[in-house]
């Protein structure tokens, strides 16, 4: 061989060699730039100055998946805010207090009778939520174990400008840098038990975190983008240390914001921040319970199934099944319809009537689309549910990603009757809700029973009784003008009570 071609052909070689080296080293470099910018590492030694960090804030924390409207914004709640996290275990303690915001008092979750603290904790492969008085979680105990929060916990903590830095640095020769017009991203694969999501970063001209997104997934939404803001850096501790962090932080899912805090405090390597396990919690469940459905007979054609924290009612036909509530996910909604074939067996499930549009009663719906069935829900929700069931679900396929069926949707705007001749089920759009504007509700009138979800979820018998809301007087009233004649109601929530029951809640017996 000419020795030039020769020189020339080795040179190529060992830069071709060196090509991979030279980014793992232009990613490490990257990230400890912005480790630096934001005061984590100090000194030629390059000291890790961060193991343990708290924050306090005020803004606005939403309810995703629970708009008033469809496609409109998750409904806000004012809110106070303290996180403690630790990265070597690593662990998060979120203790924050929502209240009623400003203006409407219109979505889920809406209004609250007082301000609700929460308490939500994980640290190393645990999940818990802590009881406070006035909480949100079950009174009378201390650590309710919370497995099926464990992802979006985590999450949250590896979301932190400081936390996704740390994980690029962990993530070593996966951790990949790219420039775009002048904007330095990173992205890789995240550690240990979130191994299979992976995250970008994307950091402003003075090296800082400004974005952090990561792609999961969600039962309506499909594949679902978390992006999270950062501005406004300062050093927040109350002695000066050099530490910066975002004083606003905006996290969005879906569109809209999930998350909008404006931080005014920071405590760096507190030795407190530390959260012991309960023995409860280490003892208890390590994954959620597996799905349960239990089949109750309420008259005859009839069925309550029941067993989780959302209901379905099947109605028998002559020829078909007519299914109230597909809720939740995938999981509950073909154990559902498993139950249904075997209380009602060689009867397809035609309709499934759909009572409203938040992702906990319509995150089930395209198991049933797969399944064959028609979707009966109030006028407004079909265009959104043809926009967002066309979205891709590629994180987690569904059972409709995997046998993809052409949804029929049909639209109720104030009434719709399914009959066979013998027996029928009316369904209305329920006027005058604050909760949701597209709620449906059943009347099945040979059988005097009413079908209905969110508006009335009764607690045990033997609960002591509580003040009505508004949203049960609407229902009373709307029982009312629709001259209903109901005995026994099957909530989505809650038990099957009698009208009488009903009546005694809003103080009309």
């Amino acid at each position: 061989m000419n020795p030039r071609l020769l020189r020339y052909s080795v040179a190529a070689a060992l830069t071709a060699l060196a090509i991979p080296s030279l980014f793992a080293q232009d990613a490490a470099a990257t990230i400890k730039a912005a480790e630096y910018a934001l005061g984590m590492i100090r000194g030629p030694q390059r000291i890790d100055a961060i193991n343990t960090l708290e924050y306090w804030g005020t803004g606005f924390t939403y309810n995703l998946g629970q708009a008033y409207r469809p496609d409109g914004p998750w409904p806000a709640f004012k809110t106070t805010y303290h996180t403690s996290l630790s990265y070597a275990v690593p662990a998060m303690r979120a203790d924050f207090t929502r209240s009623n915001p400003d203006g409407p008092l219109q979505g889920g979750g809406l209004p609250l009778a007082a301000p609700q603290r929460q308490v939500q904790v994980v640290s190393g492969m645990f999940v818990w939520n802590e009881s406070v008085p006035g909480g949100g979680f079950i009174p009378g105990t201390t650590a309710t174990p919370a497995p099926a929060a464990f992802n979006d916990r985590m999450l949250q903590l590896w979301t932190t400008p400081f936390g996704a830095l740390k994980a690029a640095d962990r993530a070593g020769a996966k951790a990949k840098v790219a420039t775009d017009n002048g904007i330095t991203s990173i992205t890789f694969p995240l550690p240990g038990a979130l191994d299979g999501i992976t995250m970008k970063v994307t950091l402003n001209a003075k090296k800082q975190v400004e974005r952090v997104e990561t792609r999961g997934d969600n039962p309506v939404l499909g594949d679902l983008v978390t992006e999270t803001v950062y501005s406004d850096y300062k050093d927040l501790g109350e002695i000066a240390t050099d530490v910066l962090f975002p004083s606003h932080i905006v996290q969005k899912q879906g569109g809209y914001p999930v998350l909008d805090l404006t931080i005014t405090k920071t405590d760096a390597n507190n030795p407190y921040a530390v959260f012991p396990v309960p023995d409860n919690v280490e003892k208890g469940p390590r994954s959620p319970a597996p799905v349960k459905v239990e089949s109750q007979k309420v008259a005859d054609g009839v069925w309550y199934l029941t067993g989780g924290t959302h209901h379905s009612v099947a109605v028998e036909f002559k020829n078909y099944v007519a299914l109230v509530e597909c809720p939740l996910n995938d999981e509950r909604s073909l154990a559902v319809i498993d139950t249904v074939k075997k209380t009602i067996p060689n009867k397809p499930i035609r309709y499934v009537v759909n009572t409203h549009q938040h992702f906990d009663h319509s995150g089930g719906l395209r198991a049933c689309v797969a399944e064959g069935a028609t979707i009966i829900t109030q006028a407004d929700n079909k265009p959104y549910y043809e926009k967002v069931w066309a979205m891709p679900h590629t994180v987690s396929p569904d059972q409709l990603a995997k046998s993809p069926k052409k949804p029929v949707i049909e639209a109720v705007a104030d009434k719709r009757v399914l009959t066979d001749g013998s027996r029928t089920l009316e369904l209305y759009h329920l006027a005058g809700s604050d909760h949701v504007a597209t709620m449906l509700i059943g009347y099945l009138a040979k059988e005097k029973v009413l079908i209905e979800a969110d508006v009335y979820n009764p607690g045990p018998a033997n609960a002591p009784p509580a003040p009505p809301t508004k949203e049960m007087t609407n229902l009373y009233d709307q029982i009312q003008r629709l001259k209903l004649d109901v005995q026994q109601i099957t909530p989505i929530h809650g038990r099957l009570v009698t009208m009488a029951d009903f009546k005694k809640a809003v103080g009309q017996n």
